[in-house]
């Protein structure tokens, strides 16, 4: 049974970070580990992490943590992906859609054995659906990416293009990303479903404050990895994020519905 580990980072911010362990231990796939760097948060999440190591072990699974001062979300995701010891870790700092996520992903990285898989996420504001990312695989030269929460690799491949290079703090993700793709060696599937429930805010959605840097900070990121026609890749991946804003469904989602 192949072991997956998660890889999260939180800071002051103890309710999502008991909702996305609470979806971690309803989840049926046994051989997880998750993998959590707190940035020394003040608001009892530290307490709450000790209450759950005994939740973790009684469910078969395995929570590995720390707590200490981080320089922002992608040191801390740093820290998280150093503390891994499965041979597939995916990032985790939203809820999964379901408690049958990780049965499927592990049966699918065993069939395939990939390099990295990537699946479907639900943007939700208030309960309401502002974005759909469906998790099909397209061309990154014309703006697409994975959704990173959803990003599931073998552990080399972090040895290899990690870490996160921290001087980015809105859209490192993205250059790791893009170094993923560049590499025309490794295999990589759509899991063809959605995966994560995210919950809309963070550095690169909240507001049009953070979007601008995000846009900014892709535009250094394709010129630093030699990317040609740079600009225009960046427009392309505007582009796709403002058609997908523009069209999205607002429903109320409804879990039952992604079973």
């Amino acid at each position: 049974m192949i072991k997956i580990s998660i890889a999260s980072t939180f800071y002051n911010d103890k309710e999502m970070l008991k909702r996305v362990m609470d979806s971690v231990l309803s989840q049926t796939y046994q051989n997880i580990e998750h993998c959590i760097a707190d940035g020394g948060s003040t608001d009892g999440s530290v307490e709450l992490l000790k209450e759950y190591e005994q939740k973790y072990h009684d469910s078969g699974k395995t929570l590995r943590w720390i707590s200490e001062k981080d320089d922002g979300l992608y040191h801390g995701f740093n820290k998280a992906a150093n503390l891994v010891s499965g041979e597939y870790f995916i990032f985790g700092t939203d809820p999964y859609v379901n408690n049958k996520v990780f049965d499927y992903i592990a049966s699918f990285l065993e069939g395939k054995k990939p390099d990295y898989v990537f699946g479907g996420m639900l943007f939700q504001r208030n309960g309401k659906i502002i974005r759909l990312w469906n998790g099909k695989k397209g061309n990154w030269k014309l703006g697409w990416m994975a959704a990173t929460p959803t990003l599931c690799m073998k552990r080399e491949l972090w040895d290899k293009y990690g870490p996160m290079d921290c001087k980015f703090s809105s859209a490192s993700d993205y250059k790791f990303q893009i170094m993923l793709f560049k590499d025309k060696s490794l295999t990589s599937y759509s899991l063809e479903r959605k995966i994560v429930i995210y919950y809309a805010g963070g550095t690169s959605n909240g507001g049009l404050g953070g979007k601008l840097l995000s846009i900014r900070e892709c535009q250094n990121i394709l010129k630093e990895c030699n990317v040609k026609c740079g600009w225009f890749v960046n427009l392309c991946k505007i582009t796709r994020a403002l058609f997908a804003y523009s069209f999205a469904s607002h429903k109320k989602i409804v879990l039952e519905e992604e079973i």
